[in-house]
């Protein structure tokens, strides 16, 4: 591969999308809320700013990878591109919420498109030890840009509540880098053995793994700074701050998912990171102190930043090229369409318990979903030989 660095990069830039939509904003939402005052349902609505992509993601992104495995992936990723910094900064000029909300309806689609594609070409670009290193080294670096996305948004907001959509046409100056250094992957023959594997049971567990793992995961975003008030600790910046332990935790991990993807199966990696995330929020549960629930993070985020890596290159593995685009763009169905649901899910048992028992409660499904992996293990590693075997059998056929 030409310009393999050239490549990375533009993988990378491309990947920040997602965490850059929901970053770059979340500062602005009070200030959004007061703005729009006058508005019905102010404060609710200003909120949906945040969440309203995640269902749009849900919603395009199978779309979207049906589309790529027919018709290749590089034109539609233009596409995404531009709708994305047109749609994201779109509020800067727009005087009603009601427009800036279907702006982001637009710029959900756009990530839908985007993110597909992405990891649908680390998949094409990539195999074996490049491809486990790059998607571990994919995840750190979401999380870095997390952090740092926080923090500009965060500078401009302070300026105008406006500014920080103005970033979203960056977008924009990577459509050179998509165009001088990502080439359409060749065309695969769809053989009768690719059809065979092209869904299984085994990547049905791991669509109902992503959707059950970010409803849990996604607690801690939106739940923790309220449970944080509820300790006593009022300081949004030391909320900040333990949140970014969390990505911290994130950061080590995925880093370290090459080396540990080489010695232990995914069924077991799974395992090992939801038992760490049951940790953390168990911690979380019984914790009254500021250093506590920094600890807690730190080692929920360690559980976190093996999930991502695992869950898209054991996907990757199992499905032919053929159907690739489909497959991923179904994951991310679930993981975002998890991320919409979990204030619904989680909101009853706040108003019926309080936020320990969520995170107690959390806890105790973690560990379960922790011990069915470890349980559960040698009979999957058996069902992802089977399934890899007929796999390199389709691939034998098409050449």
């Amino acid at each position: 591969m030409q310009h393999k660095g050239m490549v990375k990069l533009t993988l990378l830039l491309l990947s920040v999308h997602t965490i850059m939509a929901a970053a770059i904003v979340a500062p602005s939402l009070p200030e959004i809320a007061k703005v729009f005052s006058t508005t019905s349902n102010a404060d609710l609505l200003s909120k949906l700013i945040l969440s309203l992509p995640a269902i749009l993601i849900a919603v395009s992104a199978p779309l979207a990878g049906r589309y790529i495995d027919r018709n290749g992936r590089i034109k539609l990723l233009y596409v995404g591109l531009i709708l994305y910094a047109m749609a994201g900064s779109s509020a800067y000029l727009l005087n009603n919420l009601y427009y800036i909300l279907v702006g982001r309806i637009f710029l959900g689609v756009s990530i839908g498109i985007i993110m597909t594609i992405t990891v649908t070409l680390i998949g094409d670009y990539f195999e074996g030890e490049d491809r486990k290193q790059f998607l571990g080294f994919q995840t750190a670096f979401i999380g870095f840009a997390g952090v740092a996305f926080l923090g500009v948004g965060g500078l401009l907001a302070d300026i105008n509540w406006r500014m920080p959509f103005l970033i979203y046409v960056l977008a924009l100056l990577i459509i050179p880098l998509v165009y001088k250094f990502l080439s359409e992957p060749e065309v695969v023959v769809k053989t009768a053995a690719a059809k065979s594997v092209r869904l299984n049971n085994l990547i049905g567990i791991i669509f109902v793994t992503a959707i059950a793992f970010m409803i849990l995961f996604y607690i801690i975003p939106t739940q923790l700074p309220f449970f944080l008030k509820e300790i006593g600790i009022e300081s949004n910046s030391l909320s900040g701050a333990v949140l970014s332990l969390n990505a911290l935790g994130l950061v080590i991990s995925s880093l370290m998912y090459s080396h540990i993807r080489g010695i232990v199966h995914y069924t077991y990696i799974f395992a090992i990171a939801f038992f760490l995330m049951a940790i953390g929020f168990t911690v979380t549960a019984a914790g009254s102190s500021l250093l506590v629930v920094s600890f807690a993070m730190l080692v929920a985020g360690l559980g976190f930043g093996l999930i991502i890596p695992n869950t898209n290159l054991w996907m990757i593995e199992l499905t032919p090229a053929a159907y690739r685009g489909r497959n991923l763009g179904v994951l991310n169905s679930f993981m975002f369409f998890g991320q919409f649901l979990s204030p619904i899910v989680v909101e009853p048992i706040v108003r019926s318990f309080n936020l320990s028992m969520v995170f107690l409660l959390a806890a105790v499904l973690l560990l379960f979903i922790s011990l069915s992996f470890a349980v559960m293990g040698r009979s999957l590693m058996r069902m992802d030989r089977v399934y890899s075997k007929m796999l390199r059998r389709s691939i034998r056929n098409d050449l």
